[in-house]
């Protein structure tokens, strides 16, 4: 065991040192991720219990190289957006403060080597918990991008394929431990998993610095009153050491055992790893076509707000005389500003050439309001409120205070305020009744009445508002109208398009239990409810399937009408493709999540669309 032991963990060494040789070179093997490989994450093995899943965030991301310690030196890494999602749910909440946006990307060919062998060939996720990164930075489909980041093997999808005991060779193995009593009663002492692989994906989760590179619409360039937009390249640029839970030092330590996690809080995070003031940000923004007749170069910034306060100074190098014209930028946070080293930058910038003069239209997109169909949510909560677990409703602990006791009131043999079977009073109690208190209390969730949407405009997102509470409506035929206000302005030449897309979740108890450490989420909902809230959606890790996607909108409108009309100004009603159910098969006035909501011998039935969006194109003079 121990030379097998010795032969994997210099196995995980030499090629973790490969790993980390220059673009071109061999990528990581997904099979040195795993700790028994000398990598930094825990797989379970063929026959996991609940509490062994506890192992795969213990911890859920681990550095690529010497991947049993917290800190990474940042890697920088180049690619094209092939999808996007903001906040959408399903995350592990304890691991969380607000679920992560997710883009994925095919990497450029002098970063193919950053893709493991677990990866799809050439491609790589990138995450960024969506809290903590300002939506003017979500990248769209087809946008170039440049991270500054962790480069990482993501502990909690390992997809292990199962090897064999080195003996008892018909007995399916991950770990050595399936090798032994109870999981294998016919092996032998001293055998071992042999041929076992794991698949982990390498990505950048999270960056603490990116860029997103849009091509196809105009800026402004030049200074002045009211200067005209020109042809140009957006590029927005985000730099913060806030990478959410899975940029703290807390959340990224192993603990001894998967258990531990349950009594460790976490938060409110205070331990940022990212060495921000570590390297300077740098990148190239490629230019349009450059004009025939010849032009100088413009570069036209916009400064926002920093994170944290004290914005990195920024260098935009104008390179017109090299093959490939390009503007070169550093973000500049390895240099004080008035003494201080910046804490974050945020801004865009605009480049092109000063004297293009190909023809844009000022393009106006307006979302009216989202008109919401079906709220997707289940008739009973999926951890409900309740006295001690599961005694009558309640909203807080006082509604369970007399005369509900954690007492055995030899009712027939059952505790009236723990409903479980027992003796004496201290059958009732802990640590015997783990759900039980000295005072009955007040558990579960109860109701999760919010929806999260995003939209954009060719790539370019915001969040929709008002949707913490979408009470109705309760029955087929109802609409709940929440009025928005996002407007998107763009100037675009006639080969162009207006994309609309939209997306989000209508969220559940799961989603209500981020920012919080898994011990303090168990405490408020009770054991059985807190695992039946945490697998409500989300986390393949534990089981979560019960997703509530209220489906996606997708519309394109070419240029050059750009779906403003004739008349320069069109108003539309989209409704969403693909959301989950629904309304009950027979009695369709009843709305539905689950089968559970109907009528007996009913079923929940797929019925589109969840909402529609009511938005306005116009043409702007």
């Amino acid at each position: 065991m121990a030379q097998r032991l010795l032969k994997k963990v210099v196995m995980g060494i030499l090629l973790s040192a490969l790993a980390a040789l220059p673009a071109g070179a061999t990528p990581p093997d997904a099979d040195t991720g795993a700790a028994p490989n000398g990598g930094g994450c825990y797989p379970i093995g063929i026959n996991p219990n609940l509490f062994d899943f506890l192992n795969l965030v213990n911890p859920e991301w681990a550095p690529v190289i010497n991947g049993m310690t917290v800190d990474s030196t940042p890697v920088t890494i180049h690619g094209t957006v092939d999808t996007f999602h903001g906040d959408t749910g399903g995350d592990f909440p304890a691991t969380h403060v607000t679920s992560d946006a997710v883009w994925e990307i095919t990497l450029d060919p002098a970063d193919v080597d950053r893709a493991g062998t677990g990866n799809p060939a050439g491609h790589m996720g990138f995450e960024w918990e969506h809290g903590s990164l300002q939506s003017f930075a979500w990248p769209g489909q087809g946008d170039k991008i440049v991270g500054l980041g962790r480069w990482i093997f993501d502990c909690g999808h390992p997809g292990s394929t199962p090897g064999n005991c080195s003996t008892t060779t018909t007995q399916a193995c991950i770990l050595d431990s399936d090798c032994k009593p109870p999981t294998c009663g016919s092996c032998v002492s001293g055998e071992t998993c042999v041929g076992e692989h794991f698949n982990y994906e390498t990505e950048m989760h999270p960056p603490q610095a990116l860029a997103t590179i849009r091509a196809g619409r105009g800026g402004v360039i030049r200074r002045g009153v009211n200067p005209s937009p020109v042809l140009a390249t957006r590029t927005d640029i985000f730099v913060s050491a806030d990478g959410g839970a899975v940029g703290d030092r807390c959340i990224l330590t192993h603990r001894a055992q998967g258990t531990d996690l349950i009594g460790i809080n976490c938060f409110p995070l205070s331990q940022p790893v990212a060495p921000i003031n570590s390297q300077d940000f740098v990148f190239d923004i490629p230019l349009p076509p450059k004009p025939a007749s010849g032009s100088p170069i413009g570069v036209g910034l916009i400064v926002r707000p920093a994170p944290g306060g004290i914005a990195a100074k920024i260098r935009a190098r104008r390179r017109a005389l090299d093959p490939v014209p390009h503007v070169a930028v550093t973000v500049r946070m390895t240099k004080k500003v008035h003494g201080v080293l910046p804490t974050g930058f945020a801004g865009t910038i605009f480049a092109g050439w000063r004297h293009d003069t190909t023809p844009l239209t000022h393009v106006r997109v307006t979302l009216q309001s989202i008109e919401i169909n079906n709220r997707l949510k289940p008739i009973i909560p999926v951890s409900p409120k309740t006295c001690s677990a599961t005694g009558p409703s309640c909203s807080t602990d006082a509604d369970c205070t007399n005369p509900e006791r954690p007492s055995c009131l030899f009712l027939g043999g059952t505790s009236k305020s723990c409903q479980r079977p027992c003796a004496t009073n201290t059958d009732c109690r802990p640590p015997t009744c783990l759900t039980c208190g000295m005072n009955d209390t007040c558990l579960g969730a109860g109701p999760v009445d919010e929806w999260a949407m995003q939209m954009a405009m060719n790539g370019e997102w915001q969040r929709l508002t008002g949707l913490g509470s979408v009470t109705t409506p309760t029955s087929a035929g109802g609409a709940f109208i929440v009025p928005q206000t996002l407007v998107y302005d763009q100037f675009l030449p006639a080969s162009g398009a207006v994309r609309i897309q939209a997306h989000g979740i209508s969220k559940e108890c799961v989603d209500h239990m981020l920012d919080k450490g898994l011990g303090a989420d168990l405490a408020e909902q009770g054991l059985t409810k807190g695992i039946d809230c945490l697998t409500s959606r989300g986390h393949t890790a534990f089981g979560g399937s019960q997703s509530h996607s209220p489906g996606k909108i997708d519309q394109t409108y070419p240029g050059p009408d750009f779906g403003a009309g004739i008349s320069g100004s069109m108003d539309y009603v989209v409704p969403s493709a693909g959301s989950d159910p629904g309304q009950c098969s027979i009695t369709s006035t009843i709305l539905c999540v689950f089968d559970e909501d109907c009528p007996s011998g009913e079923s929940c039935s797929i019925v589109n669309p969840a909402y529609q969006l009511h938005y306005r194109i116009e043409r702007v003079p």
